[in-house]
C-alpha cells in the first residue's frame, strides 16, 4: 500500500509539471501578443494622428485660400453677368495676386496648362507651407477647366492638400467668378432710417448705414417681425455714450435677456423689450459696427448708370391734362386735387400738370422728362423707362400709376440730386405686378426717385407679388405686398434734420410724406434671395465667391 501511494504521488508530480509548462507557454504567448498589440495600437494612434494633422493642415489651407480670393482686386462691371473675357482677366489678375502675396515667404510659379479625365485648363500651385511642425504642411492648387466635359471658365476650383509625413488629405471647394451682389443678402438695405410697423414680416436680415447717434436708425413696432438680424454701422458704446436712444435692453454683461432676466440664448420669442427700446419687433439679434455703405455696391448714386435700358421709343404727348398736388390731401378732404397740410402755392406741396394716359398697353417705351404722367388702367410690357434731368430739378418726372398692370420692369434715369417731390413713382389703387420680361433681377430700378408703393393691392393674393430688387432713393411699401427680393433705399438722408424714412407697413397715424388712407394698411412680407444677380445698371466689382455647398474631402 505504501509503495502504491508513492507511485501515485510521482505520477501526479509529473502531471503538475506538464500543466505548469503549458501555462508558462500560454502566458509567454499572451505577453508576446500584448507587446505586439501595444505596438499595433501605437502605430494606429500614430497613423490617426497623422491623418488628423493632414486634415487640419488642409483645412487651414482652405481658410488661407478663402483669404486670398477675398483680398484680390478685380475689375468692376455695370452688367449683371460676367463675360468670358472678364472671367479670363479675373483669373489672370488672381494668379498675379497669388504670386505677389509671397505666402510664407515663398514665390509661386506661373500658371501652367493641365489635362485630366475631366478636361483641360490652367492651374497654379504653391509650394509646401509649414503647418505646426516640420513634417506637417499644406499646398494650394487653384485651377479651372476651359475645355472638355467640365469646361467652366467662370469657376475656379480651390484644392488644399494637407500632408503629415506620408499621409495626404485633400479638401476641395469651388469658387465662382461673379458680380458682387452682397447687398442682396439683406431683405431691406437703407442709407437712411427705417420704420417697420403693422402686419409686416421680414424673412431675412435688414441693414442701415445711418451714422447719426442723435436719432435712431430703426423704429420697429411690436406687431411687426424680423426673422433675421438687424445690422447697423453704429457702435454700441457710441449709442450708449450719446444717450439719445437705445435699440435694445441688455444685462450687466452686455447680453440680451429673456423676460425672466436670464441670458436669452436662441429662444428669441422670449426676448425682453424695455420701454425705451426703439426696436420692439421680434428679431434675432442686433449686429453693431457693420461695414458702411462704401463696401456695399448699390448704396451710392455713383454706382448707377441705367442708359442701356432706354428703349428710345417715346410715349406720345397726351393732350389730356389734370392738375394734382403732391403730397395731396386725404380723399375726404379733396384728394389729389388739393394739397396736403397747406394751400396751393406752398413750397411743401408741388402742383403738377399731369399728362393723362388711360386704358393703354405700352411695350418698351420711354416717358420723356417733365410729363409728370398719370397712367390709369394701363398695362406695361418690357421696359418702361422714365427720363428726368440728371443734374438738377428743372425737368423731372413725378408719375402716378392708378390700377395699372406691370408685366415688365420700371427703370428710371439717374438724377444726381434726391428731390422727393420732383422725381417720384407713386402707385395707387390696385397695382398688379407680374414681371415676365427679360429683366428678372429688378421690378423697379429707380435710383434717387421717391418710390411709394402706397397700396400695391387692396386684397392680399397672387396678383401683388413683386420679384427681384426694388431700388429707389427712398422706398415706402404699404398695403398688401409679397416681395421676393431686396429693397434698396440708396439715398443718403443724414443731411436732413430727421432724415427721410424707409417705411415698411403702415398705420393710419404714421403719416410720412404722403397721405395714409385706410387701404394702405395691409400685410407685407419680404423675402430676400442672395443667389439673385445684382441688376445691370449698378456698378459692382467682380469677385471670386466661395460656394460652401461644394465642399469635399478626399485623399
Amino acid at each position: 500500500m505504501k509503495c502504491r501511494i508513492l507511485k501515485n504521488s510521482k505520477r501526479h508530480k509529473g502531471a503538475a509539471l506538464i500543466i505548469a509548462m503549458v501555462f508558462v507557454l500560454l502566458f509567454a504567448s499572451l505577453a508576446v501578443s500584448l507587446v505586439s498589440l501595444t505596438g499595433t495600437n501605437a502605430q494606429i494612434a500614430s497613423n490617426q494622428h497623422k491623418v488628423n494633422s493632414a486634415l487640419y493642415a488642409a483645412q487651414s489651407g482652405l481658410d488661407c485660400a478663402k483669404k486670398i480670393v477675398s483680398t484680390v482686386a478685380l475689375d468692376s462691371t455695370m452688367f449683371n453677368t460676367v463675360t468670358q473675357a472678364e472671367a479670363d482677366r479675373a483669373w489672370d489678375d488672381f494668379c498675379f495676386h497669388l504670386q505677389t502675396e509671397y505666402l510664407d515667404g515663398q514665390s509661386v510659379p506661373d500658371a501652367t496648362s493641365f489635362t485630366d479625365a475631366y478636361g483641360s485648363g490652367e492651374e497654379i500651385i504653391t509650394g509646401a507651407i509649414n503647418f505646426g511642425s516640420a513634417d506637417t504642411s499644406f499646398r494650394l492648387r487653384f485651377y479651372r477647366y476651359t475645355s472638355g466635359p467640365n469646361s467652366d471658365p467662370f469657376t475656379i476650383k480651390a484644392q488644399a492638400i494637407g500632408a503629415s509625413g506620408q499621409v495626404i488629405r485633400k479638401i476641395g471647394l469651388d469658387m465662382k467668378i461673379q458680380k458682387d451682389a452682397s447687398v442682396l443678402q439683406y431683405a431691406v438695405a437703407s442709407r437712411g432710417r427705417m420704420w417697420l410697423t403693422g402686419d409686416s414680416t421680414i424673412h431675412g436680415d435688414v441693414y442701415s448705414s445711418w451714422d447719426r447717434t442723435d436719432i435712431s436708425p430703426f423704429n420697429m413696432t411690436s406687431d411687426s417681425r424680423v426673422e433675421g438680424t438687424i445690422n447697423t454701422i453704429l457702435d454700441y458704446d457710441a449709442i450708449e455714450s450719446a444717450g439719445a436712444f437705445q435699440l435694445e435692453t441688455l444685462d450687466a454683461d452686455g447680453n440680451p435677456m429673456d423676460t425672466e432676466g436670464n441670458p436669452l440664448g436662441t429662444n428669441y420669442e422670449d426676448r425682453y423689450y424695455g420701454p425705451n427700446d426703439e426696436i420692439q419687433a421680434y428679431h434675432e439679434g442686433i449686429n453693431y459696427s457693420q461695414p458702411d455703405q462704401d463696401d456695399i455696391p448699390g448704396m451710392d448714386i455713383a454706382d448707377y448708370d441705367t442708359d442701356d435700358y432706354n428703349p428710345g421709343t417715346n410715349i406720345d404727348l397726351s393732350s389730356t391734362i389734370e392738375v394734382e398736388y403732391f403730397p395731396h390731401a386725404p380723399s375726404d378732404e379733396g384728394g389729389y386735387s388739393w394739397p396736403r397740410d397747406g394751400t396751393p402755392g406752398d413750397t411743401w406741396n408741388r402742383e403738377l400738370d399731369r399728362h393723362v394716359y388711360e386704358n393703354t398697353t405700352f411695350n418698351n417705351v420711354r416717358l420723356p422728362d417733365n410729363r409728370n404722367a398719370l397712367f390709369r388702367n394701363c398695362t406695361f410690357e418690357g421696359v418702361l423707362y422714365i427720363d428726368c434731368y440728371k443734374s438738377g430739378s428743372n425737368y423731372y418726372n413725378n408719375v402716378r400709376f392708378e390700377d395699372c398692370t406691370f408685366n415688365g420692369t420700371i427703370v428710371t434715369d439717374v438724377p444726381q440730386v434726391f428731390k422727393w417731390q420732383h422725381n417720384c413713382l407713386y402707385f395707387t389703387g390696385a397695382a398688379t405686378f407680374n414681371n415676365n420680361s427679360g429683366y428678372q433681377e429688378a421690378t423697379i430700378l429707380a435710383p434717387h426717385f421717391n418710390v411709394n408703393l402706397g397700396n400695391t393691392n387692396p386684397d392680399a393674393g397672387e396678383n401683388n407679388v413683386l420679384t427681384g430688387a426694388i431700388v429707389g432713393g427712398i422706398v415706402d411699401v404699404r398695403g398688401n405686398a409679397e416681395i421676393y427680393g431686396t429693397i434698396i433705399s440708396m439715398c443718403d438722408t443724414t443731411g436732413w434734420s430727421s432724415g427721410y424714412v424707409t417705411n415698411i407697413g403702415a398705420t393710419l397715424g404714421d403719416g410720412g410724406s404722403e397721405t395714409t388712407e385706410p387701404g394702405d394698411v395691409g400685410t407685407i412680407e419680404i423675402t430676400p434671395d442672395p443667389d439673385n444677380m445684382l441688376p445691370s445698371g449698378i456698378s459692382s466689382p467682380i469677385v471670386i465667391k466661395p460656394l460652401t455647398n461644394t465642399y469635399s474631402e478626399g485623399v
